[in-house]
């Protein structure tokens, strides 16, 4: 008779699925992945004395990190302030229900770098006013990738070699979180980023991209970024893969419809790469992220009305990504780049620049 493990709630949150989806794509789905960095980083805090018990924790996140600060702080007993841009509705009403505070800035221009500055400044504001107060930064923190690591370890000594981990790219934790470990095992390992179409981690691609594209940058998806972020370590990088929406959409209906696994739309921009590489490589080892679970997604991704509303742009498929020479070639298709394992620096021949600075050029 099997006897079952009991957890700790934190436990269950912070562990993933080890899925097989075909003989060589396994998958690591997670219902809330960011909730791994978030408990790490603030028990570190907590173990440290940066943070002492029942005190606030303080961060700029408008998606699943703030939500995995919320699950963490709420079990460890810790108050919660969260700066926040545009959140959606279903997010908005969980942090609050968890017991966050929630300031939200936002632009009349839709400035997603002042946006982003302004809620830093809030941050820092913050601090100064509470003594003792504790701000995660999940951006730039190493600790958010080395929270992972016992994950990724673990998976690594369950399926043995991985010849290749593809998952999506926001501040650059997950990613190089689960490389990084796999890699020691297995210094060929070829580390495939999937990134958005507008954002500008790779370099400021030429933002010709379709409506599904632009509409849901900010409020849909958590990957992309108009900033470039200290975590991420583009000389880490083997290949970049840019995809559009619709493609995600569709990837997780078909998901859905022959598995019943309901996942995020960033879940399905890396499998749609994942099965383009394990189809192609059927001798290799492919693993894969899952971010988050679907009900978050609810009333968009999954719902009939707001599908039907966009049918014509979801009949699009990309059945294999287009070759560039150059980030900056992207546009609205399904597009990818060997990076390498070179800088930023040495790819694009300049240091990162935001969205925003590529639009002032423009202008």
């Amino acid at each position: 008779m099997k006897h079952y493990e009991i957890e700790s709630t934190l436990d269950h949150l912070c562990k993933p699925s080890l899925v097989r989806l075909r003989p060589n794509l396994f998958a690591a789905k997670f219902d809330l992945m960011k909730i791994v960095p978030a408990r790490y980083i603030v028990e570190q805090a907590l173990a440290r004395g940066d943070l002492k018990p029942g005190g606030l924790v303080v961060e700029s996140s408008s998606g699943t990190f703030a939500l995995g600060l919320a699950q963490t702080c709420v079990t460890l007993g810790l108050k919660l302030a969260l700066k926040t841009g545009p959140v959606e509705p279903i997010v908005a009403w969980r942090l609050r229900h968890l017991g966050a505070q929630i300031d939200t800035v936002e632009s009349d221009a839709g400035n997603l770098r002042e946006i982003q500055e302004q809620r830093f400044n809030l941050v820092r504001k913050t601090l100064a006013e509470v003594p003792g107060s504790f701000w995660p930064r999940q951006h730039d923190n190493p600790l958010h990738p080395a929270a992972y690591g016992p994950i990724a370890h673990a998976i690594g000594e369950s399926l043995g070699k991985v010849d290749v981990l593809v998952a999506t790219i926001g501040s650059g934790g997950s990613l190089f979180g689960f490389a990084r470990p796999l890699r020691e095992a297995n210094p060929n390992l070829k580390v495939v980023a999937v990134d958005h179409n507008l954002s500008v981690i790779f370099g400021p691609t030429s933002e010709r991209v379709y409506p599904l594209c632009e509409e849901n940058y900010v409020p849909l998806l958590g990957m992309g970024s108009d900033i470039v972020f200290p975590n991420v370590a583009h000389a880490e990088c083997d290949e970049v893969h840019w995809v559009p929406v619709a493609q995600m959409i569709n990837t997780v209906h078909d998901l859905h419809r022959t598995t019943g696994l309901l996942v995020g739309p960033t879940s399905g921009a890396a499998l749609s790469v994942a099965n383009w590489i394990a189809s192609n490589h059927p001798a290799m080892r492919v693993l894969t992220v899952f971010p988050d679970h679907g009900i978050r997604y609810m009333n968009t991704v999954y719902n009939p009305q707001w599908l039907s509303e966009r049918a014509d742009e979801l009949q699009r498929s990309w059945p294999e990504p287009e070759l560039c020479n150059t980030p900056t070639e992207v546009a609205a298709e399904w597009t990818w780049f060997p990076w390498g394992r070179r800088s930023y620096e040495e790819v694009l021949g300049h240091p990162p620049v935001s969205r925003e600075s590529r639009v002032n050029e423009a202008a």
